[in-house]
């Protein structure tokens, strides 16, 4: 197991923005940049164009809001997440208007450059059930309720203290894991906020030593990935 444990120079700080910026390793290789943010409120990112990236964007405290080039509004909260493939090219602004709030946002490299530019959202009608994966994202393959121009799947786990769970697994696939908040143990690896975990393979049950939001991704190793992602392929 590989373990990527938060660290300072991790950090980088935009404007209202802190960012925690993580590369995977080479064996998973689709999945670029994870950046787990903290938006301070009325932070906001004006229209920026994304090109070739599929963007992953997961609210665990607070809320944000999504705003396409056309005026549109969505927003993010711990029961919406949401999925941009940017395709030949997508433009949007976002921003925290109401409250302090903690997002992950992933960018993920697609299988094949160009296509329709596309949306996404995932609602839930509470939040998400305790000790149980929800897959969020995966391929167009996939029966997930959002999909990827990639081989990856993406789940997220609300994790109790004491419980155990199985963390999700398919052959050919590698595996990687975000701890959002709380502290997990994982094999003998014991995890805080912030720190991440990887396997050529599956990955050993997690145990919550306290209560823990958890985001899995599993990566199929033969699949083949594009560069020319306006962060992605950076």
């Amino acid at each position: 197991m590989n373990l990527i444990r938060a660290q300072r120079d991790q950090l980088f700080e935009y404007g209202p923005f802190t960012i925690r910026r993580q590369r995977p390793a080479e064996a998973l290789g689709p999945l670029a940049v994870i950046d787990q943010m903290t938006l301070k409120m009325d932070a906001h990112i004006p229209l920026h164009t994304h090109k070739d990236d599929e963007i992953f964007s997961y609210v665990w405290r607070g809320s944000a809001q999504h705003l396409s080039e056309d005026g549109e509004k969505t927003a993010l909260n711990t029961r919406r997440t949401m999925v941009v493939s940017a395709g030949s090219g997508v433009r949007f602004a976002e921003s925290a208007p109401f409250i302090e709030t903690a997002m992950l946002q992933v960018y993920i490299r697609p299988s094949y450059s160009g296509g329709e530019p596309r949306v996404q959202t995932f609602s839930r009608a509470a939040e998400a059930p305790a000790n149980s994966w929800t897959l969020l994202a995966g391929p167009e393959s996939s029966d997930a309720p959002m999909t990827l121009r990639q081989d990856v799947l993406i789940f997220d786990l609300k994790i109790a203290r004491g419980v155990e769970v199985d963390v999700p697994h398919l052959p050919g696939y590698s595996s990687w894991i975000s701890v959002l908040d709380g502290i997990v143990q994982v094999g003998e690896a014991r995890l805080l906020q912030g720190d991440a975990i990887s396997e050529q393979g599956a990955l050993p049950p997690v145990r919550g030593e306290r209560d823990a939001t958890l985001i899995a991704f599993l990566v199929r190793d033969a699949a083949t990935a594009v560069m020319s992602g306006t962060v992605s392929g950076s």
